[in-house]
């Protein structure tokens, strides 16, 4: 059924166009009054009720320039109309200020649109048309509770609550993303339709290391007092640079550059974000300290591909959400990537318009995906963004022995049955690990993947502590002492591995280079 639209205006060529532009959408019929007296008229037939040929309006839309003129005379006097109560009214003008914008509220207007309407004015128009329609019934009922009150604090009442309301969506929606896609999501009349568009963004992951494992002897409490101060401080990296926050995923982040309307440079943005989350590490691990725990390492992966963003669901409950192989592909890009790292998939890397400075390119092999992935793992970008991974690396190692383990490798966060047995030869101050095996062949061991290890035997070691006393005889691996870690280099009977979780196991079988060293030195920003 056609939604009837009353267009109120003294210029008869704009009226025209108003009227051509609402009946093209098919769905609703402009009916122009181009004089106070036409208005009068319109509104006198509302109370024959069906003995008028002139139909009850879903929407009015009063021509400022008009309603300035005559004082809102013919504003006023419909509003006074009971039959037309809770019928919405807009504005419609050429220029807009917040000046203007703040009168015609006051006199009642719910919103105000540009002439002659663009698409978006037309969607919005019929989008406001047929809530009316859908709560008259509703609306009928507010009318009458209004009827006793004076129309003019009504009407400030109500626009004090609209403002009151869209500060709370603002505040609400602001946490997860920039001020410019919260305004996107409320203005644009797509913003709450059920459905998505593909668009080529830069999609990022990001993971905590080893958190999952430090949680399971931390309290609930304690648990989200660390995950809210992480999320604060990647949230705060990712937004500056455009990005939205997409979802929470337990303690990964799943986030996309270039959906903003802002966003102009949306691999760059997406790569120079997470430089800056990765250096903002240092806060986080300085409050994970202060709790004494033990610090923390994130992985982030990086990829730009055609996804489907925009809202999923139903229409009682919808998601803003984003989907797709890109997002998949990065998702495996960052489950290879070790703490510290950001690893971007090639092609992002060679579409970018800045100096993108790597420290090496290699490739991956993920489940799920036939062709492998070739990454690089980022260090840097060059102006005007000029940001680094800034590694302050110690030189030396502080730890030096013989520890029997055995490793078994984890693939889709199982413990699978492939198991090998080795002594660890070395640990460096960068958190890695490297065992020589009892089997001198090279392990057919999927590069970058995950792998948990059990520590053994009693250290052994010749390494003099310097006071005369051997380092640690009395220490004993107990056979449940285990860390994880992650793979990455493998020759024939050696492989080096990164540990994600669990230093604070081995640094038992340690003894510090020197007694004023940091508590935790190989943390690296």
């Amino acid at each position: 059924m056609e939604k009837i639209i009353w267009v109120i205006g003294d210029d008869r060529l704009e009226m025209i166009e108003a009227q051509r532009r609402i009946n093209a959408a098919g769905s609703m019929r402009a009916l122009c009054l181009l004089s106070f007296e036409a208005v009068q008229k319109a509104a006198l037939a509302q109370e024959e009720g069906e003995r008028s040929r002139i139909s009850t309006p879903s929407l009015i839309i009063f021509d400022y320039q008009m309603a300035k003129k005559e004082d809102f005379a013919s504003v006023l006097f419909l509003r006074k109309q009971q039959s037309l109560g809770g019928v919405p009214l807009f504005f419609m003008t050429e220029k807009r200020s917040e000046e203007l914008d703040e009168e015609c509220y006051e006199k009642g207007a719910t919103v105000v649109v540009h002439k002659p309407f663009s698409r978006a004015g037309i969607m919005r128009i019929e989008r406001t048309a047929w809530q009316h329609e859908a709560t008259k019934n509703y609306e009928i009922m507010l009318q009458k509770q209004a009827g006793d009150l004076q129309e003019a604090k009504e009407i400030i009442r109500l626009n004090k609550q609209l403002q009151s309301r869209n500060q709370l969506l603002h505040q609400i929606f602001g946490r997860y993303f920039s001020d410019n896609v919260v305004d996107s999501i409320l203005e644009d009349p797509k913003g709450a339709v059920i459905g998505g568009e593909k668009r080529k963004l830069t999609v990022m992951m990001a993971d905590l290391r080893g958190f999952t494992a430090m949680s399971e002897s931390m309290t609930p409490e304690a648990v989200t007092d660390i995950l809210n101060c992480f999320f604060d401080e990647m949230l705060q990296c990712i937004t500056k640079y455009y990005g939205v926050v997409i979802e929470f995923l337990g303690d990964a982040i799943l986030a996309v550059f270039g959906a903003s309307p802002d966003s102009e440079a949306q691999i760059e943005e997406g790569i120079t974000a997470g430089i800056k989350m990765q250096k903002a590490m240092a806060k986080v691990n300085d409050y994970i300290i202060s709790k004494g725990l033990v610090p923390l390492e994130m992985g982030i992966g990086i990829h730009r591909g055609e996804v489907f963003i925009g809202n999923f669901g139903s229409e009682t409950m919808m998601r803003y959400n984003v989907i797709g192989q890109a997002v998949n592909e990065c998702s495996r890009i960052e489950g290879a990537s070790v703490g510290g790292q950001v690893l971007v998939s090639y092609d992002t890397v060679q579409n970018a318009n800045a100096a993108i400075k790597t420290d090496g390119k290699f490739t991956i092999q993920v489940k799920g995906i036939s062709t492998p992935l070739k990454v690089y793992s980022v260090t840097g970008i060059g102006t005007p963004y000029s940001c680094n991974l800034a590694h302050h690396k110690l030189a030396g190692f502080f730890w030096r022995g013989r520890l029997q383990c055995t490793i078994q490798c984890i693939e889709d966060e199982l413990v699978t049955d492939q198991t090998l047995r080795g002594k660890i030869v070395l640990l460096t101050l960068d958190r890695n690990l490297r065992i020589e095996l009892e089997d001198k062949i090279e392990p057919d061991i999927p590069l970058y993947s995950d792998m948990e290890i059990y520590l053994e035997t009693n250290r052994n070691t010749d390494t003099d502590t310097g006071d005369g006393k051997k380092p640690g005889n009395d220490v004993q691996a107990t056979g449940c002492d285990r860390i994880y870690a992650k793979i990455l280099k493998r020759s024939q009977g050696v492989i080096e591995v990164h540990i994600t979780y669990g230093f604070e196991v081995i640094e038992k079988y340690t003894y510090p280079m020197h007694p004023y060293m940091h508590p935790y030195p190989w943390i690296i920003y």
